[in-house]
């Protein structure tokens, strides 16, 4: 059902998404990236196209970590262990290729990594899993959480797989677009990766027409009549995930100005939460942020932003600063640039920071 607010894993239950699912499939370059804004459908569209492609996997889901100022080798190994041990539940013939790795030990029918003296290469893993399968399919889900990665450089490793490698492919997710480039370093010479061209599946709010042929459906799914669309999408943005949660509360509620409020503030909850881990390791900074989302919720200039900083606080902040708190927001998709002007990434952003004190 469209107004299911868990995860889609079937074509029937996703919403007009027929371009980018096959252009998905099409796995064209070993490493491909899935990119939107939180709440348009990423990890969705990702559990379709493997449905439809059944090809064997592993999903790494890497949102547990957004609360996490940094991701041990060990954290990221037992996630890996974890998807191994239910890969080999179906594919028990991957045990003789796990055996010979070091740092990886059987015990009953259970598959366990080391991740001290002699701990597992992540690369070894890779080639184990090009010796055992034809196609192979690893999925890093909002994969710009591995820039918090310690005690391992998943770059050379990435490269390594893009150049050698030819039954292993990547599927990397990222709701902060800017900061899985700037891990990535597709651009740095320095990069492993630098130069290496990475086919992109973009996930993009709905239009107006999208977002209320979307609810059309919907509601026609659960035969209820509904007319009000062009008030909820004024209202709420097209961001699949809200009107998402808007649909399911109007099933229970049968009242326009009752689901869209709970949705307001459901939105709103969830993105100051979100806010608060982009500010863990800013905390000095963090009245300075609020400013300028505040100044930003209808869209403004740097200018705007300056004199509002400077206003606040009573004395002159400089350029270089106001250009890095920007940036930062940019990079972790809270704000765009459109020509001169910086505005939400999103509506229901805008409408957090202007309902929200600081």
């Amino acid at each position: 059902m469209l107004f299911d607010t868990s995860p889609k894993d079937n074509r029937k239950d996703f919403f007009d998404r027929e371009k980018e699912i096959e252009k998905l499939k099409e796995l064209r370059t070993p490493i491909t990236l899935v990119l939107g804004l939180r709440r348009t459908g990423k990890s969705s569209l990702i559990k379709v196209s493997l449905n439809e492609l059944n090809i064997p996997y592993i999903y790494l889901d890497l949102r547990k970590f957004e609360e996490e100022s940094y991701i041990s080798y060990k954290d990221f190994l037992l996630e890996l262990q974890s998807e191994i041990n239910r890969l080999y539940k179906r594919f028990t013939s991957i045990l003789d290729f796990l055996k010979s790795i070091k740092g990886v030990s059987v015990m009953g029918n259970e598959i366990r990594f080391s991740w001290k003296r002699e701990k597992v290469r992540f690369s070894d893993l890779l080639d184990m899993l090009e010796e055992s399968f034809n196609k192979f399919i690893i999925v890093f889900d909002e994969a710009q959480e591995l820039i918090k990665l310690r005690g391992i450089n998943l770059t050379p490793v990435l490269a390594y797989v893009y150049d050698n490698l030819k039954n292993v492919k990547i599927i990397m997710s990222g709701s902060e677009m800017g900061l899985l480039y700037d891990f990535l370093k597709i651009e740095d010479p320095s990069s492993p990766l630098f130069g290496r061209f990475l086919s992109t599946v973009e996930l993009k709010p709905f239009a107006r027409h999208e977002a209320i042929s979307f609810l059309k459906r919907g509601f026609d799914e659960v035969k209820i009549e509904f007319k009000d669309y062009d008030t909820v999408y004024e209202t709420i943005g097209g961001i699949p995930g809200w009107l998402t949660y808007f649909g399911s509360v109007y099933l229970d509620t049968r009242n326009l100005k009752i689901s869209i409020d709970k949705t307001l503030d459901y939105a709103k909850r969830l993105i100051l939460r979100e806010f608060e881990n982009f500010l863990k390791g800013r905390e000095v900074a963090r009245k300075r942020y609020f400013v300028v989302m505040r100044t930003l919720v209808n869209c403004g200039k740097w200018s705007d932003v300056k004199h509002a900083l400077e206003a606040e606080e009573g004395i002159e902040i400089s350029d270089s600063e106001i250009h890095n708190y920007l940036r930062q927001l940019i990079r972790h998709s809270w704000i765009i640039k459109e020509g001169d002007r910086y505005c939400p990434a999103e509506p229901l952003i805008g409408y957090t920071f202007k309902a929200s004190a600081f």
